[in-house]
């Protein structure tokens, strides 16, 4: 029996040491045992090692084949299979986390009467997680119950008491559930009792271990005592033999364990022997950074060193990219310029991997490095626990649409006709996902008829338009169709109108999986990875469905014979997917490892990379979320007896962080490399570790600039600050891929440069000049066309061919005014909104367009309701008008296209709110018809320009383009009111608007309001037309004449309380201003408010309805935006003409701008669905916004006369 120690710092090869003790021992007894013992999560890497040394340590020199069968490499865990695989007791189930939430959900549940503090948390999220955790940390601590009782009986102070009687009282019931379970401490236990006996022909060797859980430290004394020897490796400086530590002392943990270990071992007469790893594993700099390190951590006085600056390197990189970046090419570099590198002797450690991981896979692979990243990574995320999942939700759930679609897009069940053609399934998804969205499909719809569309009865299959729509119809009825069968089948084994038990349900599940080929679905996945070199992606399948068989089979036998609850069995399939982790290994021996800092690594490595070494990662800070406090473990660890203890506390954890580093900074042989990101995603500054600014100011480094724009300071500005040499680009360098990206960064701000300095040659500096060279060839190959064009694209779009038009177009334009504003507010948005007809995803929702058709629909029946009564609003009461509105507005949300606002009780709440609107609108032209002649005669008037008998005749005329196109404008005028002042019918256009809008003249002048100016157009160019006469029942249209256009506002204005109001009518009133066009007519003026007195016009304090419209003749004409004398609305007319056939011209020229308008803080762009493919930037010299300013209406519409008056010179020269 004999205990060695291995000491040393981590700078000197403590494997060697061991080694050579090995091999000691193995020359002395070469038919003996031998073991190495090390963390499981290097053991594979460790085996090689220790294979490849056996191998050079006895290979003869003619043979370098070495085979042992007495040399083994094991984990603990993996020890105790190799001793006890024949052991009833060892081959029991073994106790999974899933099982033992089950069994302690139960426990919980039967004991909840008694439990006082966590009754109310078993349905919490994570919960049972929490506790498992703390009861796997009890046994490991070797604590019993009674052993945590006597602790409480010593308690006088009743410390803790309450929580940890309740948390033990659950533990004791935990411990008897899992009594004939196989968990870990059991194994150790039952091979600490194992090796109990004579274990002389048998030698174990421990290393990569600082301390030891309870349960493991049992085993450890286990083979102390009955072992030829066992060797341990710990980092530390000196023997510790009667020292009193503290928690904060630099070698705590290594310390502790000798402590522990000696002791016992002085116990039982067991020699001690302390051997010291004495040759340098690392070179000399980094063994001088060790011992700085060392130093200033307050082992011993701070000495002056020195070391090479290019052992120990600081790279500040612009973010954290350009730092994974920037190691590729390095490692590239030096594989390249020294062939003993192999990809294996870098390693990259990260505090926080997460903060790389969604790219730092993609950037190794395209700098073409093998890389392992030494994470687990969960299973939660599989397509097959989400199908689960979704399968309940959707029965459980009434099929809501994301469930339904999230389904379909898992793959792992497809139609029969979709097999094996994914990307047309794919498409019919798609399909299918916009008809539901757009048509709000709930569980009556997927389970009714045949969707159809609401035009459906117009199409016509002689249409290719209309075909495609029909045969896409045809598409998503069988996705339909799919989606019945799937509920049909789940309605047939989840019925909830029947109780049945766990087994039945859960074997029909099982059933129903393998009925739909999911199994066979993901053997296919598995088949296509393999195929593709994808191992890794190739082993998930398997592993998927063995953990789903497990927790179904552990399900059945813990809950088999209880009522199944849908809500449980997916709390327990969640939970055990998301503590599940793949299995991985190395699809190669010979890759870049990627872990995090704090993971046990081999020393065998030859550089290190710390990534993300900035103040908020290292040290880093750890904060437990447990069961039981820091406060709480300490003092149970200050009562428990010998041999019994739990884990460190949180302060114990954050004191190692020194030893944590130490042990990290030397894991790379030859060099360590710090990289830390300038700013985060955010922009926001950050500052280098002060670990690693105690190293630098002590080494005097100097940090390396490594950019995301790599320009050499010769070609910089002397603003820039951010410099590097011609010497710096070779970091630059790595696969072509890799090294293209950068130099397309330089040639890009070369480019930048030149176009601001209007010069016609790139300053390139030379170096890149050369990686140019060299990278692209010469300028015909493939890389070298890619940059030009890169760098000559311009965020500008290309004109269209003469026959694109032609197709897009047509011989003739038709159009509604507002497609035309659309082309003045950004023409580019027209061309993708009518030429190419794209349109966002429509979805079931209420949005301005619903609103304004609802109320537009309202509006005009209650206009034909009031002339087919013959009704006047004028002399309605408010009982009546609120009946007549609430029985039209039924009669509207009735129709089909209507159903959204019955579609949900929310709905029925919006919907009665605009019905309150639209009543306040009602009794607010009840008030405006008795305040002036007015009367509504039409509504829902259209125009276009074609002759009808139904419609009246629109915009239209011949454009000046080569094959003579023409345009012509549709609409429709929401309402006309006439009036009769003396002899004359005077007409007003009022278009309701859901916004307080106001005729804009500088929009106009832009080209962006014309709306107003066309329905005024539109009613003055029929006056003389039978058509009109009849629209508004009129039988002499010589009396007509149009006396204006206006807004009204739909709204429900709220009257402030605080206000001393002597007519709220008149408050009202004033939410309802109408704005627009108006003839300057002083008759017309005088009786648009007959309430209002002229002579009173200083004194009241109300306004009338009509904004702008007061009868006084000390009116500022020009400064009313509203009225306009006939000579004025004559060229307001004639300019709305030329803005529409210059829009015309221009569409059919094939001409695109991108140049969406800009007036003040209001954009084209602000409520634009296509900015994603505009990309516009006004940063850009080809982006720029075409801007309006409103210079008043006097100028523009001398603006106006003038442009007009240049037309008539340009056509008539």
């Amino acid at each position: 029996m004999t205990l060695n120690f291995v000491l040393g710092e981590n700078r000197f090869d403590h494997h060697k040491k061991m080694m050579e003790l090995f091999k000691a021992d193995y020359d002395k007894d070469p038919q003996g045992q031998f073991f190495f013992l090390v963390p499981n999560h290097i053991k594979f890497e460790s085996e090689v090692n220790v294979l490849n040394e056996l191998g050079q340590l006895y290979a003869s020199d003619n043979d370098h084949v070495f085979a042992s069968h007495n040399v083994q490499t094991f984990s603990f865990s993996r020890l105790a299979w190799y001793f006890l695989r024949g052991n009833s007791n060892f081959n029991a189930e073994t106790l999974t986390q899933t099982k033992a939430a089950m069994m302690l959900k139960n426990i919980v549940q039967e004991n909840k009467k008694d439990l006082k503090i966590f009754s109310g948390m078993i349905d919490k999220p994570g919960f049972m997680d929490q506790m498992i955790s703390q009861f796997n940390e009890f046994m490991n601590g070797q604590v019993q119950p009674d052993d945590i009782y006597a602790v409480l009986g010593d308690n006088d102070e009743d410390f803790f008491s309450d929580k940890i009687k309740e948390l033990t009282m659950i533990y004791e019931k935990y411990l008897q559930q899992v009594e004939n379970f196989n968990t870990n401490d059991f194994q150790l236990n039952a091979l600490a009792e194992y090796l109990n006996t004579d274990l002389s022909k048998y030698h174990f060797y421990i290393e990569g271990f600082s301390n030891f859980t309870a349960a493991e430290a049992n085993l450890v004394k286990s083979m102390i005592l009955n072992s030829s020897n066992l060797d341990i490796s710990l980092v530390l400086d000196r023997p510790y033999l009667n020292d009193q530590l503290a928690a904060d002392e630099f070698f705590y943990r290594s310390a502790s364990t000798y402590q522990q270990l000696s002791q016992f071992a002085k116990q039982f007469d067991v020699a001690i022997h302390n051997e010291f790893a004495k040759e340098l594993r690392v070179n000399q700099d980094i063994a001088t950074l060790e011992k700085y390190w060392l130093q200033s951590s307050g082992v011993a006085p701070i000495e002056t060193s020195k070391i090479d600056h290019t052992a120990v390197q600081i790279w500040k990189c612009t973010d954290i990219q350009t730092e994974v970046s920037i190691i590729g090419n390095y490692i590239r570099q030096k594989m390249a310029m020294n062939k003993d590198y192999r990809y294996k002797d870098f390693l990259i450690l990260a505090r926080n991997l997460s903060d790389y991981e969604s790219f730092i896979e993609s950037f190794m692979e395209n700098n073409e490095i093998p890389y392992f990243i030494d994470l687990q990574k969960k299973m939660a995320n599989h397509p097959f626990k989400r199908l689960v999942d979704l399968l309940f939700a959707i029965y459980n759930h009434g099929m809501q649409e994301d469930d339904v679609i999230s389904l379909l897009r898992t793959e792992l069940l497809l139609p029969e006709i979709y097999q094996g053609h994914v990307a047309e399934y794919r498409r019919a998804v798609d399909l299918t996902e916009n008809f539901v969205l757009a048509n709000g499909i709930t569980k009556k719809g997927w389970l009714g008829d045949d969707f159809t569309l609401q035009d459906g009865d117009k199409l016509s299959k002689e249409k290719k338009s209309d075909r495609e729509r029909l045969q896409d119809l045809a598409t998503i009825n069988q996705i339909k169709h799919f989606i019945q069968t799937i509920y049909q089948a789940l309605e047939k084994f989840m019925n909830n109108k029947t109780t049945q038990s766990a087994t039945t349900i859960i074997t029909k599940l099982y059933n129903f999986l393998e009925e739909n080929n999911v199994f066979k679905t993901l053997l296919a996945w598995q088949q296509m990875a393999t195929e593709q070199n994808d191992l890794a992606l190739a082993n998930q399948p398997q592993q998927i469905v063995n953990l789903f068989n497990q927790i179904l089979d552990e399900y059945v036998s813990e809950f088999g014979d209880q009522d199944f609850k849908s809500k449980d069995f997916i709390t327990i399939l969640d939970s055990a997917f998301e503590n599940a982790d793949y299995s991985q290994i190395p699809s190669t021996l010979d890759a870049v490892s990627i872990s995090e800092i704090g993971m046990i690594q081999p020393n065998n490595r030859k550089i290190t990379f710390i990534l993300g070494a900035t103040s908020t990662n290292m040290p880093g800070t750890t904060v437990s979320n447990d069961l039981v406090t820091d406060d709480e473990r300490d003092f149970l660890n200050r009562k428990l007896t010998d041999g019994k203890y739990l884990r460190e506390s949180d302060k114990v954890t954050n004191n190692a962080e020194p030893f944590l580093h130490d042990i990290t900074f030397t894991t790379g042989k030859e060099q360590l490399i710090f990289t830390y990101p300038n700013l985060t995603a955010d922009n926001v500054q950050q500052e280098l570790s002060s670990y690693v600014t105690r190293i630098k100011k002590h080494f005097h480094l100097e940090e390396q600039l490594k950019l995301l724009n790599p320009i050499p300071e010769e070609n910089l500005e002397s603003t820039e600050t951010d410099r590097i040499t011609e010497r710096d680009v070779l970091s630059y360098v790595g696969s072509r891929s890799a090294t293209l990206n950068y130099l397309i960064r330089v040639y890009r701000n070369a480019e930048d440069k030149r176009r601001a300095k209007g010069t016609k040659e790139r300053n390139i500096s030379n170096a890149w000049r050369y990686v140019s060279k060299h990278l692209l060839g010469d300028n015909d190959s493939k890389e070298a066309q890619f940059v030009n064009d890169s760098l000559n694209y311009r965020n500008s779009p290309h004109a269209l061919r003469e026959d694109t038009v032609a197709k897009l177009y047509g011989d003739e334009l038709n159009v509604s005014i507002s497609q035309l504003e659309s082309f003045y507010a950004n023409q580019y948005e027209y061309f993708l909104k009518y030429g190419l007809r794209v349109r966002p995803r429509e979805l079931f929702e209420i949005n301005a367009a619903t609103t304004g058709s609802l109320y537009h629909a309202f509006l005009d029946s209650l206009v034909k309701y009031l002339k087919e009564e013959n009704l006047n609003l004028r002399e309605m009461n408010d009982t009546t008008i609120q009946n007549v509105v609430h029985e039209l507005y039924q009669t509207e949300l009735a129709k089909p296209s209507n159903r959204i606002y019955q579609s949900s009780p929310r709905m029925n709440y919006l919907s009665d709110k605009f019905e309150a609107t639209l009543l306040q609108l009602v009794k607010n032209m009840h008030l405006q018809y008795q305040r002036n002649q007015f009367n509504p005669k039409a509504s829902e008037v259209t125009f276009g320009p074609v002759k009808s008998t139904k419609k009246l005749i629109g915009p239209s005329w011949e454009l000046n383009t080569k094959n003579h196109n023409r345009i012509n404008v549709n609409g429709k005028i929401d309402r006309i009111d006439m009036m009769r002042i003396d002899d004359v019918d005077y007409l007003v256009v009022v278009d309701y608007k859901s916004s307080n809008k106001t005729f804009d003249l500088a929009g106009f002048e832009a080209g962006i309001t014309m709306q107003m100016p066309t329905y005024f157009w539109s009613l003055q160019n029929n006056l003389n037309q039978p058509i009109l006469e009849k629209i508004l029942g009129v039988s002499d249209s010589d009396s007509l004449k149009v006396g204006g256009a206006l807004y009204e506002h739909i709204t429900n204005p709220t009257v402030k309380e605080n206000k001393i109001i002597a007519d709220s009518n008149i408050e009202v009133l004033k939410g309802f201003k109408m704005n627009g066009i108006l003839l300057d007519d002083f008759k017309l003026r005088d009786k648009f408010d007959t309430t209002f007195e002229p002579v009173d016009h200083k004194k009241t304090k109300t306004k009338d309805a009509y904004q702008s419209l007061k009868p006084s003749p000390t009116i500022d004409r020009n400064g009313k935006k509203t009225l306009f004398t006939e000579d004025e609305l004559n060229d307001i007319l004639q300019y709305n003409q030329y803005l529409i056939e210059k829009a015309g011209e221009n569409i059919y020229s094939g001409e695109l701008k991108l140049n969406p308008y800009r007036k003040g803080q209001i954009s084209a762009l602000k409520y634009s669905d296509f900015q994603p493919i505009f990309q516009f930037d006004a940063m850009l010299d080809e982006n720029e916004y075409h801007d309006i300013v409103d210079n008043g209406k006097k100028d523009i519409l001398k603006a106006i006369r003038e442009k007009l008056d240049k037309e008539t010179e340009d056509d008539g020269e």
